[in-house]
């Protein structure tokens, strides 16, 4: 009986945290659609994105952006949905500036979509419906991580790339893409959720997205209502839960 109190208990709260959270994302959707104004705190990455267009518009370079090796099945396909997000806006803006982006992946399944979000910018802008040949390359598979950065740093030697953003699913091989893009002074953003990817962009680059703050992207970049609503409750709860630990840490501490 008392294992079947503890589960109930704990479906019952698994339940009101759910619905709690729809409720938040809802009301704050609508106030947002409503005309809230909305203040996210300032990230550098993503405000560097916005500077790495205006020059490649300027100097007629490339971007390229790599989108790591996490498969869209996979228990890591959050960091490349994220990365997906970046590649909307990053896609967008550069075709309708004339300098569409070049995508490498190391995954099947990033490979298709990069081609079609590629080719839906492509077709917004200038109503094509094929996408022009070389900008979305495979590079290896995801169990080859370093043939796959050998191929992107070879990539970008031969490319005329001023600017990189490499989003997604990296682990150590991370140093051999970042240490090329070096070489070659090209500027670059980076983002990832492995630990030892993270140290290592750290050193190689001003601009890195840490861990959880890859999956804001997409509210930070395109700003939808749903986005900005997901990222506040995410805000919210995070708060809630730690007033909860520290009231029970005080709690306890007063008890005895």
């Amino acid at each position: 009986m008392d294992l079947i109190r503890v589960v109930g208990v704990e479906l019952i709260t698994t339940a009101g945290v759910m619905v709690l959270t729809a409720l938040l994302m809802l009301v704050l959707s609508w106030r947002i659609r409503a005309g809230r104004q909305i203040h996210l705190r300032p990230l550098k990455p993503f405000s560097a994105l916005e500077g790495r267009l205006g020059q490649a518009t300027e100097d007629a370079s490339q971007m390229h952006i790599s989108m790591g090796r996490a498969s869209l099945t996979s228990k890591a396909s959050a960091t490349s949905v994220a990365a997906i997000a970046v590649l909307d806006r990053l896609a967008k803006d550069g075709t309708a500036n004339g300098t569409p982006p070049v995508v490498t992946v190391g995954e099947g399944t990033l490979l298709l979509v990069s081609q079609e979000r590629l080719r839906r910018a492509h077709q917004d802008v200038t109503r094509a419906t094929r996408l022009p040949s070389g900008q979305a390359h495979f590079i290896a598979h995801e169990t080859m991580p370093f043939t796959y950065a050998g191929g992107v740093a070879s990539l970008m030697q031969q490319e005329r790339v001023a600017s990189a953003v490499m989003v997604g699913r990296f682990g150590p091989e991370i140093a051999v893409i970042s240490d090329a893009a070096t070489r070659k002074g090209i500027d670059q953003v980076i983002g990832t959720d492995n630990p030892t990817a993270m140290a290592l962009s750290s050193v190689a680059s001003d601009n890195t997205v840490l861990g959880e703050e890859l999956f804001a992207a997409g509210a930070y970049l395109e700003g939808k209502p749903d986005q900005l609503a997901a990222l506040l409750t995410q805000d919210i709860l995070r708060y809630a839960v730690a007033a909860v630990i520290l009231g029970a840490a005080i709690f306890r501490l007063i008890a005895g």
